[in-house]
């Protein structure tokens, strides 16, 4: 696989993992929001109540969404220095899945997708901090 096709791929998934944060947003904003669908955290909310709790989880999953995107235009080499993407990544992924602890039964209808979540997380973290893929020279730089 060619440097620049295997910059593409990763580039795209951590595009599209960033996108995906973005179905947080819309019940802590009160865009959509059910029983199913909401934005009150299972230990936050009953600690410090619903605004703080909702306020917590559009950081959190805003976070994770702005991360995840400055990443993703940090590889393609589009208004983020490069040399970002690793950390970006790694930063982004911490805070994804603090959301996700935090904020598990928020998206009860979504549970495929907090499985999907959590193993983008864990794939991202175990390749750059522990396998340390992709070098720099597998990414063409």
């Amino acid at each position: 696989m060619s440097p620049t096709t295997l910059r593409i791929i990763i580039g795209l998934v951590l595009l599209v993992h960033g996108i995906g944060h973005s179905m947080a947003f819309l019940p802590a904003l009160n865009i959509s929001s059910s029983e199913k669908w909401h934005h009150r955290s299972w230990l936050l909310t009953p600690l410090i109540g619903d605004t703080a709790s909702r306020v917590i989880s559009i950081i959190l999953f805003g976070a994770a969404f702005l991360g995840f995107i400055a990443a993703a235009l940090a590889l393609f080499g589009w208004l983020v220095p490069h040399e970002l993407w690793r950390s970006l990544s790694v930063y982004s992924a911490v805070i994804s899945l603090l959301a996700l602890v935090l904020f598990w039964n928020s998206f009860v209808a979504f549970f495929p997708n907090k499985i999907g979540s959590i193993a983008v997380n864990v794939a991202i973290l175990v390749c750059l901090l522990w396998l340390n893929w992709p070098t720099e020279a597998d990414i063409g730089y």
